[in-house]
């Protein structure tokens, strides 16, 4: 995370935030994983970052990456890429995996979607996930919503509020 959204991330419930441009990640992971380790990670920067979150892991470690922050307005093919380490793969058998919210959606059956947002919605109503607050855009301002999504550390997310009983196409 960068460092202001280090405290976002504690308020909806992180056990533990790392702030990759203040401390360094493996070190940090180390000490949070103790003598056991870190076996599962997840990731939504890939790049850099995200080849560090696969070194930090223990052999057979699984990461997962579901977004590419790192290739933000990036043209470089290099910034481009997750730069895994073959012994990493190979020898310790650390696992990378891909996972896109909208694939899944139109790969899932009916079922496991309601079941799976069920799930989320109990997680959500006994408190242990939260769901950060939103900030109302009407779909006219939708070029300031964009603005406000790019600004670092904005503190809520854009939605767009849609008048109730319109009926536009």
């Amino acid at each position: 995370m960068r460092p202001g959204t280090v405290e976002g991330g504690a308020q909806l419930g992180s056990d533990e935030v790392v702030c990759t441009e203040d401390e360094d990640l493996l070190q940090r992971v180390a000490r949070i994983g103790g003598p056991v380790g870190v076996r599962k990670a997840v990731d939504c920067v890939a790049g850099r970052v995200g080849a560090q979150v696969s070194r930090a892991l223990v052999p057979g470690g699984e990461a997962v990456v579901y977004g590419a922050l790192s290739t933000r307005r990036q043209t470089d093919p290099a910034a481009l890429t997750i730069p895994l380490s073959a012994r990493s793969v190979v020898y310790e058998t650390k696992v990378v995996r891909g996972f896109w919210l909208n694939r899944w959606f139109g790969t899932a059956s009916p079922a496991e979607v309601l079941g799976v947002l069920s799930e989320v919605r109990s997680l959500v109503a006994d408190e242990v996930l939260s769901i950060p607050r939103g900030r109302p855009f009407p779909l006219e301002r939708v070029t300031e919503a964009i603005s406000f999504a790019e600004t670092p550390a904005h503190g809520a997310e854009p939605l767009f509020a849609f008048e109730e009983g319109r009926n536009d196409p």
